[in-house]
């Protein structure tokens, strides 16, 4: 299994800044967790596109879809049939009132990202895996051309950024939810993870390449640059992270949040209910014994999760992995 030392952290402190932004006062730079992730996907798809090319002579797109099927759909599902059919009659038993989307259709396909009815909070998480799946497909769509120019490719997508952007600021629409204003946290990460692979990153462009976004992300007033900024900064970042992951490996600083960042998943999609069940039988008015207390209940959901049922599908990924020496096997065949 692929493993960068140092990706684990970041897809911890990732969470915890959204966690912080949902249960905390203050902490609104903590929403952009979620483009963090965005950026962290598209690289890590995209090197490892390019790695098995590299190896194998091709892509396989039917082994990406179906790893990408049993690492999100099983645990997806089981929280949308609980919330569709089992929530609601816990609700009435207890003789509370909860509010579902209207089109729950738009959840069962992934869509629910164009859903902007009141619903309950903690179906208020799941836009970003919508976003995520919908760029999936437009993955497999876009890896058709990474044999050409990425040049092109990454031209093309800011491209249609920038006029998707235009056309909603002239038709007051609300981006944020909206996948193709997450355009830039995509194509920031398939350039990293074209770099990467190419092993043309370089360390002073890099930092330079953080300090320019910061200060960009500092006093830009508009989002469309803003977003732009801040996925070259986040892709910078994890650029420098892979280069220093020998640092990373085995430092002691580093192995909680390493093993945090397995269940990364689990905390996110979970963090929702956790929330609102902690906030319903709140138990002490210190607020920090509060968040301490849902924190750990949390971690604990997802830790089980993870090892009871998440990982029984996670297994079956293996089977969905080229090799070099099985698709020698698999041409040897048709030959």
């Amino acid at each position: 299994m692929f493993h960068i030392a140092g990706f684990n952290s970041l897809r911890f402190f990732a969470f915890l800044s959204i966690f912080l932004f949902h249960t905390t006062s203050g902490f609104t730079a903590g929403k952009y967790g979620v483009d963090f992730f965005f950026v962290l996907s598209s690289f890590l798809l995209t090197y490892l596109a390019f790695k098995e090319m590299e190896q194998t002579g091709r892509f396989s797109r039917w082994n990406f879809f179906m790893r990408r099927v049993f690492r999100i759909f099983p645990l997806y599902y089981l929280l949308i049939l609980f919330s569709f059919f089992v929530l609601p009659v816990l609700a009435a038993e207890a003789g509370r009132n909860i509010h579902l989307p209207e089109n729950k259709w738009l959840y069962w396909f992934f869509l629910s990202n164009y859903e902007t009815t009141d619903c309950i909070f903690a179906l208020k998480f799941f836009w970003s895996i919508a976003v995520e799946e919908q760029f999936y497909l437009l993955f497999l769509l876009l890896s058709l051309f990474f044999t050409r120019s990425i040049t092109a490719l990454v031209g093309t997508l800011l491209l249609a950024y920038f006029l998707f952007m235009l056309y909603a600021a002239h038709n007051s629409i609300n981006t944020y939810a909206h996948t193709a204003a997450h355009l830039p946290n995509f194509t920031a990460g398939i350039l990293a993870g074209y770099f990467f692979w190419k092993k043309k990153e370089n360390v002073l462009f890099t930092v330079i390449a953080i300090t320019v976004a910061a200060l960009l992300c500092v006093l830009s007033q508009e989002n469309t640059l803003f977003t732009l900024s801040l996925s070259v900064l986040f892709a910078s970042l994890i650029l420098l992270t892979a280069r220093y992951a020998n640092l990373i490996s085995g430092n002691p600083a580093f192995r909680f949040t390493e093993k945090m960042g397995t269940y990364t998943y689990g905390l996110y999609v979970y963090s929702g209910f956790i929330i609102t069940l902690t906030a319903e039988f709140q138990w002490t008015d210190n607020k920090l014994i509060h968040w301490l207390y849902t924190f750990s209940l949390l971690a604990l959901t997802a830790v089980l999760s993870y090892h009871l049922y998440e990982s029984r599908f996670l297994k079956l990924k293996s089977y969905f992995r080229a090799t070099a020496s099985n698709t020698a096997a698999v041409k040897s065949e048709k030959g």
